[in-house]
């Protein structure tokens, strides 16, 4: 069969155009081979992440595989940011490939001309073996890797998505099943409260950590971020979903819950003080391990409720990219090939550690010795079928989230959603007057 061949005018016409991630057809492997460039050595920038900790285990392998000789170095994800800024604006080009947080770092790199495309990479039958099937990805998975101009920054890697946490001997005692809508949650959330033993809920309300929570919330009722490009934080369903989401906290939540990050929302549901938590599903394994948790087997995973604005999941994804400054493009990309494999993702999801591929969850393997609960893998994989970027897609991502977040903290402490979010709306607009343009 003939290979779908794309000029460059042609492809960048059918991403635009697209309505959703571009499917690639691609050739089939004329000539590929693992070892094309063995003798050469790669300097990896890898970021502290539970997908990064199985990955490590097994880059041996892909020396062996490849022939080339893998050195790397691995920082927690800040300071990781920072060496690779600093590196990038020198234009060392000593950097081949780096672990990129996507959901931070996808348009403030782009602009910059960080990432280098992998679109004629994944077309090219030479380079891309005949197993790697980019459209084995979810469709949030693609799209959230793919730039506005149709350029692929990234091979998905890690993808968190925000699902429903809830106790299990709570609900049976109570004869209770988990809310399908958030009317239901609103409902429900009252009658699992019974404080100091038992509170109803916790999300986070400290300030930028409580912004990729937020949308749980916020997308069911039918808020966004943007539309046409301008800002509608206040919009009518915005200010219902913050004036639900808060009032769920101050009403139900622990004392202190203002100022909670995910660490005091997963300590206080780990000590068995709270009934329902809602946040990234990769803080479930710490749940079951017996080490840590009070409640090892009592946690039941859900999709989270819908909501008039549908049914969502806030997705935030994590990739290997290959660095624009490097003097072995090619060879990083077999390297980001290998470690976003389905034999690599299987690896992952044995480990307890969410992945963006379909085939893996059906995985021989995976089912014979899974590590987290049965419904965790449902939850989980019906979560990403419902995936949606959690965070507006823009330069100041980090900014966007300190100015919805002192909303949603003022709004705890009882400010009128209206109130908080008009001046959100604002600086928000000003925001992207100076980053954007």
């Amino acid at each position: 069969m003939a290979a779908r061949r794309f000029t460059r005018r042609t492809f960048l016409k059918t991403a635009v155009a697209a309505t959703g991630p571009f499917v690639f057809t691609p050739a089939r492997a004329q000539g590929f081979s693992w070892r094309r460039f063995q003798g050469k050595e790669l300097f990896l920038l890898l970021t502290k992440h539970p997908f990064i900790d199985v990955l490590e285990k097994h880059i041996a392998e892909f020396e062996s595989l490849s022939g080339m000789k893998v050195k790397w170095e691995t920082l927690p994800e800040i300071q990781a940011r920072q060496k690779l800024t600093v590196e990038m604006t020198a234009n060392s080009g000593g950097i081949d490939a780096f672990f990129t947080s996507l959901h931070v770092e996808k348009k403030r790199f782009w602009k910059a001309g960080w990432y280098h495309p992998l679109n004629k990479f994944l077309q090219d039958a030479s380079l891309t073996s005949p197993e790697f099937d980019w459209n084995d990805f979810t469709d949030g998975a693609r799209a959230g890797v793919t730039q506005p101009d149709g350029s692929i920054s990234a091979m998905a890697a890690f993808i968190d998505a925000n699902v429903f946490f809830y106790r299990k001997d709570l609900f049976t005692e109570k004869k209770l099943t988990p809310p399908k809508t958030l009317g239901e949650l609103e409902h429900l959330v009252p009658r699992l409260h019974a404080p100091p033993s038992t509170y109803g809920i916790v999300l986070r309300g400290l300030k930028n950590a409580n912004a990729t929570q937020y949308p749980s919330i916020l997308f069911p009722m039918g808020g966004a971020y943007l539309k046409d490009g301008k800002p509608v934080l206040d919009s009518k369903e915005g200010i219902a979903a913050l004036d639900l989401y808060t009032r769920l906290l101050r009403q139900y939540a622990p004392p202190g819950v203002v100022n909670f990050n995910w660490y005091e929302c997963s300590a206080s549901f780990m000590q068995g003080q709270v009934a329902i938590y809602m946040d990234g599903v990769n803080f479930a394994s710490q749940f079951e391990d017996a080490a840590k948790s009070k409640v090892v087997g009592k946690v039941g995973y859900a999709m989270l409720p819908s909501g008039p604005g549908g049914h969502v999941s806030p997705i935030y994804i994590t990739g290997m990219a290959v660095s624009s400054q490097s003097r072995n493009k090619e060879a990083a990309y077999l390297f980001g090939q290998w470690a976003t494999s389905k034999q690599n993702m299987v690896r992952e999801l044995m480990a307890g550690v969410g992945v963006g591929r379909s085939s893996t969850w059906d995985s021989a393997e995976v089912k014979a010795k899974p590590k987290m609960p049965a419904d965790w893998y449902q939850a989980y994989q019906a979560s990403l079928k419902i995936g949606r970027q959690g965070l507006p897609e823009i330069v100041g991502v980090t900014e966007y989230r300190d100015i919805i977040g002192v909303a949603i903290q003022k709004a705890i402490e009882g400010a009128p959603a209206a109130q908080v979010l008009a001046q959100a709306q604002k600086d928000f607009q000003d925001l992207l007057n100076r980053t954007e343009n």
